[in-house]
């Protein structure tokens, strides 16, 4: 592999055994582009030693981009000396162009450029396309020249095809190893992130429970004692006690309901199916839509962190129920046979409109699709408008 093609952690890896080879294939470099360049000029040269001499100062400013780690500048640098200066010199021997017709060469560099632009599988085309028409007209030729100028030629246009793919080729894996790379990061965050995101709801839970829920107990044990002491004949005062003590309870079941929905308890306790009948209970109470619970296949055994996930995800479902589907029942179902566990959360509501096809998604959508992924489940959405939405989710348990 030519030195200027290594990356950059690979070249600086090698610095004590080629940085004297680069020093010289620099100056090589430059010597024979000047010396290309001086002698075309001074001794009235064809294009083609213009264009092999422009080619070698090309390889310099790629090789300075490389060495810059600037790897996608050095790239775009000799893909575009090789497929301008490979195209001129096709015309030039190909076709038989003359000195004074090498004016197509700016018309050769805009083509050249166009196709840099675009992305690596037009590149690559492009080069096939030009390499195919310059050997087509190479061969047409053939019979008017010489059969060691037909190979040169021909070896010409392989060489600058062969080395313009490759770097092609090597850009493109680079830049599909840095999608992957990026993609296990944006999932490693999103991992941490649930994480983090439980962990933090588990210690908001606890502080509800431990401290504020004790403060309002006291709080109404106190007033207990203090309304035993009010007269019964003062009416007034005891009766805004009472409402007092109303407000407490009132205020106590509503924390309690928020730590619940923070960390669910019961599903530690008393397992999957009790934590989903459970909360279930509790959503109908507050919206006023009634859900049935219906639970196959032995729960036992399946892992906390599996049914944390189908804890939550039974939660986001229900809440876009009572946001979108302007219905007064909602099904749950969990079914456990083959080693798998399958969700379905349904109604029989407005569905998902057309009009909302392909429009962004809201965030319980997108936290169920991305639970389900952490877990190597599988996440669908039936859905037609006025026959209801099902939303499902299969996860390995």
């Amino acid at each position: 592999m030519p030195v200027w093609a290594l990356p950059p952690s690979l070249a600086d890896a090698e610095k004590t055994r080629t940085g004297r080879t680069l020093y010289v294939l620099l100056l090589s470099l430059m010597a024979m582009g000047t010396f290309s360049l001086v002698q075309a000029w001074v001794h009235h040269w064809t294009g083609a030693a213009y264009t092999l001499g422009a080619e070698n100062l090309c390889l310099l400013a790629a090789l300075w981009f490389n060495r810059r780690g600037e790897t996608e500048w050095a790239t775009k640098v000799i893909c575009f000396s090789e497929l301008a200066c490979g195209l001129l010199l096709t015309s030039l021997f190909g076709i038989g162009l003359r000195d004074e017709e090498v004016l197509l060469f700016p018309l050769m560099l805009v083509t050249a450029a166009v196709l840099l632009r675009w992305g690596s599988y037009v590149r690559f085309a492009g080069l096939v396309v030009v390499s195919v028409i310059g050997a087509g007209f190479i061969l047409q030729e053939s019979g008017t020249r010489t059969r060691l100028h037909t190979v040169v030629n021909m070896v010409n246009i392989l060489l600058t095809t062969v080395v313009a793919v490759g770097l092609l080729a090597r850009n493109l894996k680079e830049r599909v190893l840095q999608s992957r790379e990026a993609e296990r990061e944006l999932e490693a965050l999103s991992a941490r992130l649930i994480h983090a995101q439980e962990e933090e709801r588990t210690r908001l839970a606890r502080e509800l429970h431990d401290d504020l829920a004790q403060q309002i107990a006291a709080l109404s044990i106190g007033l207990s004692n203090l309304k035993r002491k009010i007269p019964q004949q003062d009416a007034e005062a005891r009766g805004q006690s009472e409402l007092i003590q109303q407000k407490l309870v009132d205020l106590s079941e509503s924390v309690r309901r928020i730590s619940h929905e923070l960390h669910p308890a019961v599903l530690e306790h008393a397992g999957l199916a009790a934590a989903l009948r459970d909360y279930c209970s509790e959503y109908g109470q507050l919206t006023g839509i009634r859900v049935s619970v219906q639970t196959h296949g032995s729960l036992d055994g399946v892992p906390p962190s599996i049914a944390l996930c189908i804890y939550r995800i039974t939660q986001e479902a229900l809440q876009n129920v009572a946001k979108h589907a302007h219905v007064g029942e909602a099904e749950v179902e969990l079914r456990r046979s083959g080693g798998r566990l399958r969700l379905a959360v349904s109604d029989r509501g407005a569905g998902i409109q057309p009009s909302r096809a392909g429009k962004p998604v809201g965030l319980g959508l997108v936290s169920i699709k991305e639970r389900t992924r952490l877990v190597n489940g599988a996440f669908e959405i039936q859905s037609k408008p006025g026959q209801g939405t099902v939303v499902l989710v299969t996860i390995p348990a």
